[in-house]
């Protein structure tokens, strides 16, 4: 009888030890997630003064460089937003015919 209660107090022992290693390999794996999470956040490349009409052919450009086809949203008549879908995360150009400038920012994974 012994014998057996002495086993069962070994598994309970095991069984405490892996959810101590389990909480403890939680604790040290949060916040590299939440610095992961706050690390994705856009950064702008390169900004400048220029034409809308070039902005727009800045784009294409882009998109035959690149052999990547963007997801292009047209905000309103004069100001176009190009998402290019990378491996690492997502390239945008933001063409602001109104301000008259163009916006090249990243986005990473």
């Amino acid at each position: 009888m012994a014998d057996k209660f002495n086993a069962c107090l070994r598994r309970e022992d095991m069984k405490n030890k892996k959810i101590k290693i389990l909480c403890g390999a939680a604790v040290l794996l949060s916040p590299v997630f939440l610095m992961s999470t706050a690390l994705a956040e856009e950064v702008i490349i390169k900004q400048e003064k220029i034409s809308y009409e070039k902005c727009l052919k800045v784009i294409t450009t882009s998109e035959d460089k690149l052999s990547i086809a963007p997801v292009i949203e047209d905000v309103s008549d004069q100001k176009r937003v190009a998402v290019f879908t990378l491996v690492d995360g997502d390239l945008t150009i933001t063409c602001d015919g109104v301000e008259g400038n163009v916006t090249v920012s990243t986005n990473t994974n």
